[in-house]
């Protein structure tokens, strides 16, 4: 009797592991708020709100209707600017996810600006296709800088491409050249925070390790990431030149449609002045 009761519990605990790593982790979207201190913040951007959205992977159980559930609650939110750190579909060699998914991307909306990089997945699907789609949005900041004002002060956002499939150097995306600007790189990749550059960065955002899906608890480790540095993996960390990177897990999936101790997320970075 004592061996089926354990047998009984096993088989629950198995499908419980079942019903949280299929369904509840990835389809719950968690919007976590994280502060972001620093001295360089411009009082007038204190509580400015950044809403990071990531690996969405529209495709296969990350369908149409889910992706425009995540675009209005993301909207509802009202952030100061949303950024879109790419891995937009899911397949390889795909126009139709990529022509369908974009209609969707550029209904999001925030008080002022959109911005949006791409990712390995977009230009696995079609990498020319993928950057047209992107610049007609008219909220590109690939290999571009962007500035954000208020009052007399400004912020700074420089995109990157995909450090696997279009890479740009972070000192060439450099436009301002001004050290006292408080500047923030967005990547799909963290490995692109590694590359060598003179730019003063305050804050990097990435995505695309999508925190590693599986995470051992206690431990807070993940056997598989797609990144060189494995250091690099979700949440606040330090690149191997010591500056700020904030890792995202994202939405979607890889290679199995999983997730365990790491659920999806669409974080909001609030930015604190120490001034």
């Amino acid at each position: 009797m004592q061996f089926m009761k354990k047998i009984k519990y096993i088989i629950w605990f198995l499908l419980f592991l079942f019903v949280n790593s299929f369904f509840i982790e990835r389809y719950i979207v968690r919007f976590p708020e994280y502060e972001f201190y620093s001295e360089r913040i411009p009082k007038e951007f204190d509580g400015f709100k950044i809403a990071v959205v990531t690996d969405l992977h529209y495709g296969f159980l990350n369908p149409e209707f889910w992706i425009q559930h995540l675009v209005s609650k993301t909207n509802d939110l009202k952030p100061d600017v949303i950024v879109g750190l790419g891995d937009y579909v899911k397949k390889r060699n795909r126009d139709v996810e990529l022509l369908a998914v974009w209609p969707i991307l550029n209904q999001f909306s925030s008080k002022e600006k959109v911005l949006f990089v791409n990712g390995n997945h977009d230009h696995w699907a079609n990498h020319k296709l993928s950057l047209k789609l992107l610049e007609e949005s008219g909220k590109s900041v690939r290999n571009k800088e962007i500035l954000i004002q208020k009052k007399n002060q400004q912020i700074a956002f420089l995109g990157l491409g995909d450090y696997w499939e279009d890479h740009f150097e972070i000192d060439s995306v450099n436009s301002s050249q001004s050290d006292q600007i408080f500047r923030i790189v967005l990547a799909h990749n963290p490995d692109s925070t590694n590359t060598k550059h003179t730019t003063k960065v305050d804050l990097f955002l990435a995505g695309h390790t999508h925190g590693g899906q599986v995470r051992i608890p206690f431990f807070e480790y993940s056997p598989v990431l797609p990144v060189a540095d494995k250091s690099l993996d979700q949440g606040f960390k330090k690149n191997r030149f010591g500056e700020d990177v904030f890792i995202s897990s994202g939405i979607g999936w890889s290679i199995i449609p999983i997730r365990f101790y790491c659920p999806a997320e669409i974080p909001i970075i609030v930015l604190r002045s120490k001034k």
